[in-house]
């Protein structure tokens, strides 16, 4: 999995789901998805192929529709001694599909907070002050409002202040002006060296900070289409880490297009980490609740994946 000392691919994706291995039971010759080998699958899947659906479990059956590799679905359970799995579309039973042309999504939501808040992040301890400077991790979600707003600047991913830092705005005249970076505050980065990072800022210009108290941005919250997660603390998943955004962003396309489709159409979760003077890129998912995290992470087991999980820092 290792190509260099810091890089690290994912693996193909593709190939694990076609080299798994093969079942004994009728009919012996099928072949059998990782994921789908052990207890059947019931909650969100996708097709890892085109299927056809038919109206009963059993091969005979008549078929009612033709699905695309993809398509998302609800696993409502296997009928006992088949191999067939019955599926539903927005809770609508539509009929049965071979139980291995389905893998869970790793997208997996809870139910909404209450009030439609996002996350909240933990309390200070009783002997701090509510503004206590706390050790910050290695990515953050934040608002939605404050995604919006960064992401219309092309960039190299995206940052965000952990607390007020002080920042040179480079002028179209040349000229600098000082000013400073609330905390909560995402900009878009351009790049970052001798611990310094070159930030593009809304109004067109560019912008120099110091990396320290920077904390790249894994993902908004709620996310597009997505209900809000439940407040308390968030969780990541680490899938692999690179030199360049370019080859993040290469990684996060094969995984989406595979068994990660559930994330196609959300903004790339590939962000920014400075590590001893060094710009690298983590590629991943976020945010999970302690429970989703180890959900997911039971899934990419099952494919034969490490699941690095990660604390995130909620704005």
């Amino acid at each position: 999995m290792i190509a260099a000392p810091t890089r690290r691919r994912l693996p193909a994706l593709a190939l694990l789901l076609a080299c798994a291995g093969t079942v004994a039971a009728t009919p012996p010759a099928r072949a059998q998805s990782p994921v789908a080998i052990g207890a059947p699958l019931t909650g969100e899947v996708v097709l890892n192929r085109d299927i056809e659906v038919r109206i009963g479990p059993s091969e005979d059956a008549r078929i009612v529709m033709t699905l695309k590799q993809g398509k998302a679905l609800n696993a409502l359970g296997t009928p006992r001694g088949t191999y067939w799995t019955e599926v539903a579309i927005g809770g609508q039973p539509i009929g049965y599909v071979p139980a291995d042309s389905l893998d869970p999504a790793l997208m997996v939501t809870g139910r909404p907070a209450v009030g439609g808040e996002g996350p909240r992040p933990p309390k200070p301890a009783a002997n701090q002050p509510a503004d206590a400077t706390l050790p910050h991790r290695s990515a953050a979600v934040v608002p939605r409002a404050a995604w919006d707003k960064a992401a219309q600047t092309p960039a190299e991913g995206y940052v965000v202040a952990a607390g007020p830092i002080s920042a040179t705005e480079i002028l179209a005249n040349r000229k600098r002006r000082s000013f400073t970076l609330r905390k909560g505050d995402v900009v878009a980065l351009i790049g970052a060296a001798d611990g310094e990072a070159t930030l593009a800022l809304p109004a067109g210009t560019r912008a120099l900070a110091p990396v320290q108290g920077l904390v790249g941005v894994a993902a908004p919250y709620p996310l597009p289409g997505m209900p809000p997660v439940e407040p308390g603390m968030l969780y990541g998943i680490k899938l692999g880490e690179y030199v360049s955004y370019a080859e993040g962003l290469r990684a996060w396309k094969e995984f989406t297009a595979g068994p990660g489709s559930a994330y196609r159409d959300l903004p790339p979760m590939v962000w920014p980490v400075f590590r001893k003077g060094r710009l690298l890129y983590v590629v991943g998912v976020a945010p999970f609740t302690r429970l989703q995290v180890d959900t997911a992470c039971g899934t990419l087991a099952q494919r034969g994946l490490d699941c690095t999980v990660i604390e995130l820092d909620t704005f």
